[in-house]
């Protein structure tokens, strides 16, 4: 090759990248670099306050070269005034942006639209996003505006804060017009500080999450939310709605909130592993369930109260609570609950642990019918009062269906309904030492009547709450295996920012410097055994977080020592990031 053709060819590179890289610094040059975009470009916006960001665009990228459009450096760049994107076609990134100070809001428009230009968007994402108070004026309170609408297929929602919600509208809607799959993922995303517009249930519309609608509810979604944390959350009756089929909600955690994980319209659902600290908020709830095929297990459930803030009782809420049926099959109404198995759930200080056969009307006739409720456990202490009224597990109409079934139930105080004809074994009352409290929540310790009591083979029970393995057999009752060496623990305001919510990303937040070795030591590296080894010099460790190169909690673990290590031998080869102590560093395994 002689140096012409050299020089020609560094130059070809050199030119392709400058027009698929390039920084902008006023909306129309970006709506210029959109509109010329191709696969593999990459728009950075200018640091700096950006007013009236209006995009309404299709594009196309692929899988290995997607359109990507992101902040500067993530935080830096503010979108304000009456801002809005509308991104349709496929392979589409929008990173790294804060939404705050609106004005002049059209609510009828979204802020973030996976649709534009009539075509919506497949295998697009949206990431470390932050949305705070982006809100329309108290004349615009009832008006229906969303702050996420989802079209398309293979879409995701991840790493993003959500803050300061008000006025009708879901935070994130997954619309559904049609009754192909979404294959929707939402993971790793904080929801904070919604209020509603008057006392919690007299609006609807008022959730963090809608996936669905009555219309298309029997047709399956097959959308995945997980590793989400909701704090401070007033809204609704629903702080998540499902209403659509095959959906799984895991991982998540719900701290001083009103309302329920709600599945409301549509069938074979999972909810699992979640915990729920509902601090004795009026009005609040575990899992509302409507609908058949449903599974329902590892759920630890906390101070759950199923009054209104005037003190009459709600028949919607509780730690979980299971809906009688209306018997017109209407796809807006409440249709009945069948084959569905709710097991290896914990309740602790719920003034209603699980409640059967709840109705609003008469018209809700239809009893629930084939579920099997076993392997529960039903805590109270003496910080609860008037504990000898509380139900460990209300029936207000019986249970029908050869299947249905109570099995190896376990309670500590409260009561329990007379189960009727339903068969019933193995329900017992423990007078002490079920659970303990413990750093996070409540726990099974060493002696206790839960260990080995589960009784049942469930294939999909092989892991607890906290992602130890379950045995097959002589597993333990409640959410938690006893000993099952699980790490994941329920996230805290002190992971915002780190493990989920805005600045949360690995791939945008991991600092490849080593971290300080006179304060905190992270070794070996590479790892060629089984141990990571965490040393601090002066304090306890915290949580340690484990992800993968695609944004994945695969280990969390609380050390309390200044020392410790944390077991990786399951992990496969590869490259990883540990995140303590606000450091986040490159590892390979």
């Amino acid at each position: 090759m002689n140096a012409l053709t050299t020089y020609s060819a560094i130059y070809m590179v050199f030119f392709g990248c400058f027009l698929q890289a390039q920084t902008v610094t006023t909306n129309a040059e970006l709506n210029t670099a959109i509109n010329n975009a191709v696969p593999g470009t990459t728009i950075t916006l200018a640091t700096g306050t950006w007013t009236n960001v209006q995009l309404n665009f299709a594009k196309n990228g692929t899988s290995a070269t997607p359109i990507t459009i992101k902040a500067q450096a993530p935080g830096s760049v503010f979108i304000e005034g009456k801002s809005w994107i509308r991104m349709g076609g496929s392979y589409i990134v929008v990173e790294g942006l804060v939404f705050q100070n609106p004005s002049n809001l059209d609510t009828s428009r979204p802020i973030i639209e996976f649709k534009g230009s009539n075509t919506d968007c497949n295998h697009c994402k949206i990431t470390n996003i932050k949305i705070d108070t982006y809100n329309g004026t108290e004349s615009q309170k009832t008006s229906t505006y969303k702050w996420v609408l989802i079209e398309g297929q293979y879409n995701e929602i991840s790493y993003c804060s959500f803050i300061g919600k008000y006025g009708i509208g879901s935070i994130i809607n997954d619309n559904r017009n049609t009754s192909a799959a979404d294959y929707t993922k939402i993971h790793h995303n904080y929801f904070a500080g919604r209020t509603p517009i008057n006392a919690v249930n007299e609006d609807n519309d008022q959730d963090a999450i809608r996936i669905g609608n009555s219309a298309t509810s029997l047709s399956d979604s097959f959308t995945e939310v997980y590793n989400n944390y909701f704090y401070n959350f007033s809204g609704e009756i629903e702080v998540i709605s499902n209403k659509s089929g095959s959906n799984k909600y895991y991982n998540n955690t719900f701290e001083n909130y009103q309302g329920a994980l709600t599945l409301r319209h549509g069938n074979n659902c999972e909810v699992f592993n979640n915990f729920f600290f509902a601090n004795g908020n009026p009005f609040s709830a575990g899992v509302r369930v409507m609908g058949e095929g449903h599974k329902i297990y590892n759920n630890y459930i906390q101070d759950v109260r199923s009054r209104y803030e005037n003190g009459s009782l709600s028949n919607g809420v509780g730690g979980i609570n299971i809906a009688n049926g209306r018997t017109d099959g209407v796809l807006n109404g409440y249709l009945p609950v069948k084959n569905t198995t709710i097991i290896n759930n914990t309740f602790v200080n719920c003034d209603y642990g699980i409640r059967v056969g709840t109705k609003f009307d008469a018209s809700q006739s239809v009893a629930p019918d084939n579920v099997i409720l076993g392997n529960n456990i039903i805590f109270l202490d003496a910080t609860i009062a008037n504990e000898s009224t509380n139900r460990a597990i209300q029936v207000v109409t019986q249970l029908t269906g050869a299947l249905s079934k109570y099995e190896n139930n376990m309670k500590q105080a409260g009561i329990w309904d007379s189960f009727g004809t339903v068969t019933a074994t193995g329900n017992v009352n423990v007078p002490s030492g079920l659970l303990v409290p413990a750093a996070y929540f409540y726990r099974i310790s060493s002696g206790s009547a839960a260990i080995d009591y589960g009784l049942g083979n469930y294939t999909f029970l092989d892991k607890d709450i906290l992602g130890g393995i379950r045995p097959a057999a002589l597993f333990d009752a409640g959410a938690e295996e006893f000993g099952s060496g699980g790490t994941f623990l329920p996230y805290k305001t002190t992971d915002v920012g780190v493990t989920v919510g805005f600045g949360g990303s690995p791939a945008l937040s991991v600092s490849q410097k080593t971290p300080d070795v006179q304060n905190l030591k992270i070794y070996p590296n590479p790892i060629i055994g089984d141990y990571l080894n965490v040393l601090s010099k002066d304090k306890a460790i915290g949580r340690i977080t484990i992800v993968d190169i695609t944004g994945k909690v695969v280990l969390e673990k609380s050390i309390q020592n200044v020392s410790g290590h944390i077991n990786v031998s399951n992990l496969s080869k590869g490259i990883y990031v540990v995140k303590v102590q606000g450091i986040s560093k490159l590892f390979v395994k």
